[in-house]
């Protein structure tokens, strides 16, 4: 169970997350200028060790959503009866075809829930108290995705760990 797809997807989310860190870190770096004489340009500067993050992480990204999609596509063909879509509605990660994946499902939503019923009103309140730029609002929302997935993660594998002991 352990190799499911689905088991291993929140390792993906939280790889992801942190490529669009890097992405939003290198962004901020750039200067933009719009130039509005005769006709519309606009031109985007990044400084050099900011445009070389970039280029990196996006090569990275690019890279690794070509093995996440090869991934679901190897995992659709091992597992006709649990095909997986990306536009599905459910997360992939619910395990639920049995009373124990149920639950264990159930355990790791109950945690990331109260994970978030207190960390939403600390970082709003960090927000409000201290004057912080867009970039440090994007890692914020960054942070609370990463530690969503990896309290997911963390707990399917407990509950996993002990079944397969």
């Amino acid at each position: 169970m352990k190799k499911d797809f689905r088991v291993q997807y929140p390792l993906w989310q939280m790889a992801f997350i942190i490529l669009f860190g890097f992405i939003a870190i290198s962004l901020t770096g750039a200067s933009s200028e719009i130039h509005n004489d005769v006709e519309f340009s606009y031109s985007l500067e990044f400084p050099a060790l900011e445009s070389i993050l970039l280029f990196i992480t996006l090569a990275m990204t690019f890279i690794l959503l070509i093995i996440f999609i090869m991934k679901i596509t190897n995992h659709n063909k091992r597992y006709p009866q649990q095909k997986l879509s990306f536009w599905q509605i459910k997360p992939i990660e619910y395990l639920e075809e049995d009373e124990g994946m149920i639950y264990i499902t159930r355990r790791a939503a109950q945690k990331v829930y109260t994970f978030f019923v207190w960390a939403l009103p600390f970082v709003a309140m960090i927000y409000l108290l201290f004057n912080l730029s867009r970039l440090w609002i994007v890692i914020g929302i960054l942070f609370l995705a990463f530690m969503q997935y990896l309290i997911f993660y963390i707990e399917v594998r407990k509950y996993l760990s002990k079944d397969e002991a």
